[in-house]
């Protein structure tokens, strides 16, 4: 596949089969990251690849943070512990933490390059990702259950990976929709 065709395909995947991921391919997931552009060579980003015991520590977490505001049922634990345990890996990406704030919104900007260049290698490789936000990735037992310094670390998303369950379509508005120009 070449580049152009991975950008233009790839798609966030919500389900995933229960294969694993071969080690090699994860590998390359992250060195692609680790080669995103980084405007002034601070090399920001972080990968942890998270394996099946530290996710399940990771569930009553995400449990916690999806019960502050509905009841807790069979139902919800369920669909929580499927949505942490589905994909066949996890890689979380954190950013180094800078006091100047110019330079950490640059940082950001490197650090999401790098998890589009692992999501793009992954959709080469066969493989379905989703970059994930929200209260479990802000949460502080996540990041102690992580190991993750919140004082010197930021979780910028959980990035799931596996053979997508399923490919999802999406309409896209025209690129004329979102483009201007000037003369």
């Amino acid at each position: 596949m070449d580049l152009e065709q991975a950008i233009h395909t790839r798609r966030t995947i919500h389900k995933y089969l229960p294969d694993p991921v071969a080690q090699e391919d994860l590998d390359k997931m992250m060195m692609a990251g680790h080669m995103a552009p980084c405007h002034r060579l601070t090399w920001p980003w972080r990968f942890l690849q998270v394996g099946p015991q530290t996710r399940e520590k990771i569930v009553p977490v995400a449990i916690a943070c999806k019960t502050v505001n509905r009841a807790r049922t069979p139902e919800l634990e369920d669909s929580v512990r499927r949505k942490i345990l589905g994909s066949g890996a996890l890689i979380v990406v954190t950013q180094v933490r800078c006091d100047d704030a110019f330079r950490s919104k640059e940082d950001y900007a490197a650090v999401s390059c790098a998890i589009q260049n692992m999501m793009l290698v992954g959709h080469g490789l066969g493989l379905g990702t989703k970059w994930s936000t929200g209260g479990v990735t802000t949460h502080e037992d996540t990041y102690k259950v992580l190991g993750v310094d919140a004082a010197l670390e930021e979780i910028v998303g959980f990035i799931w990976v596996g053979k997508p369950a399923m490919v999802p379509t999406i309409k896209r508005p025209d690129l004329t929709d979102v483009k201007r120009e000037l003369p």
